[in-house]
């Protein structure tokens, strides 16, 4: 997996934090912000939506909890690796009721946090879904607040669904009936080449998936692009067919 987990260190003591966040970068995690209370922890997840969180409760202002809470709130949802130095009953019922991947006893040992990286990683891993040896671009969607990475060269087609701001992702080999997503199209659709393409505003395809065009009988002047996975069948807009010859040639 050619790809760097990112992380935010939580912590309102000034060694805690810094050592923490050079172990973090020894085990090869990019520490993208060091914090020392909740408000500025909330501002920093919006800003870089890191892939893990070490967490001490005790932070300045608001604390580590209520902060959390707020982060799940707004659909933000790192892997959450807990810090304390007082573990009790209390704090363990409440790293199960987070769904932390650990809880990390003061003062925090290397191999500590090397186990506790390793889960994270195993766990990023699970979550991106390559099926093909292949090399492609990475994209990155939000599911059930959870981030999926998907090898560009797997997503068959997206649809957005009609009355809410959510699509569904196709995807070679996994979930027959999609990943519904909140990460818009537009979104999506940056983060891939130019094999994926907006066929109208309800729908991106694979160029690569592509079975038969033909001329639309219900819609004079339009297409329709039969894809290669279940016959589905994607209305090609007017405007977009310039742009979709131009490309097609090339595939």
């Amino acid at each position: 997996m050619n790809m760097q987990l990112t992380a935010i260190v939580a912590e309102n003591k000034p060694l805690d934090r810094e050592k923490l966040a050079r172990y973090a970068h020894d085990l090869g995690i990019e520490v993208v912000s060091k914090v020392a209370s909740g408000e500025w922890l909330i501002d920093e997840c919006e800003k870089y939506e890191p892939d893990i969180l070490f967490l001490n409760l005790s932070l300045n202002g608001i604390d580590g909890l209520s902060a959390y809470q707020i982060l799940l709130d707004r659909g933000i949802k790192p892997y959450l690796i807990l810090v304390t130095s007082n573990m009790d009953s209390e704090l363990l019922l409440t790293g199960l009721k987070l769904n932390c991947l650990d809880i990390l006893n003061k003062p925090i040992r290397y191999e500590q946090l090397m186990e506790a990286v390793s889960k994270a990683k195993d766990l990023v891993k699970r979550d991106l879904l390559i099926s093909k040896s292949t090399p492609g671009r990475i994209i990155k969607i939000i599911s059930l607040y959870k981030k999926i990475y998907i090898n560009e060269n797997n997503l068959i087609y997206a649809h957005k669904l009609k009355g809410g701001h959510k699509s569904v992702v196709f995807i070679e080999g996994e979930f027959k009936s999609g990943i519904e997503t909140t990460t818009t199209l537009t979104d999506i659709l940056k983060q891939c080449s130019k094999q994926i393409f907006l066929s109208n505003p309800s729908n991106l395809i694979n160029l690569n998936y592509i079975k038969s065009v033909y001329v639309s009988e219900k819609s004079m002047g339009t297409y329709i692009i039969r894809l290669a996975y279940n016959d589905v069948e994607i209305e090609l807009s007017r405007r977009k067919k310039r742009d979709f010859d131009q490309l097609f040639s090339t595939i």
